[in-house]
């Protein structure tokens, strides 16, 4: 699915602004994920990251509309930074036996959202210049 390249945000436009949605910066990063939808807990690979929401692959079996926990295991200086963000699964593809899994964002825990925003930013410089992330 080419639009989970550039997911909308889904804010409202704004009076006198254009009604084109507004684009999430999105990466391609794998980072360890932890997926908890009711009892039931596992853990993914991310494949895209953005602040608006991730895509991982997973054997376990969603459906869209889904409210999920999500928490991103961010590495920082060798260290791994926990953030956590109340979610919806969005889209799901069939591979085969897995699923690729689109979830968005509804809300981060207190200053999470920010801590995301920086390090994708400088995961995103990283990768242009041929650093490696973290």
């Amino acid at each position: 699915m080419s639009s989970q390249q550039d997911v909308p945000s889904p804010s409202e436009p704004k009076a006198g602004r254009s009604m084109k949605p507004t684009r999430h910066l999105r990466a391609p990063i794998e980072i360890r994920v932890e997926i908890t939808v009711g009892p039931q807990s596992f853990t993914a690979t991310s494949r895209n990251l953005a602040l608006g929401g991730v895509s991982f692959e997973t054997l376990e079996k969603l459906s869209v509309d889904d409210e999920v926990n999500i928490l991103l295991y961010i590495p920082v200086k060798k260290e791994l930074e926990l953030l956590k963000a109340a979610s919806n699964i969005v889209w799901i593809e069939d591979q085969n036996g897995s699923y690729m899994v689109g979830a968005a964002f509804r809300k981060f825990a207190p200053g999470d959202q920010k801590r995301l925003r920086e390090w994708l930013l400088e995961c995103v410089r990283a990768q242009k210049e041929g650093r490696p992330i973290g």
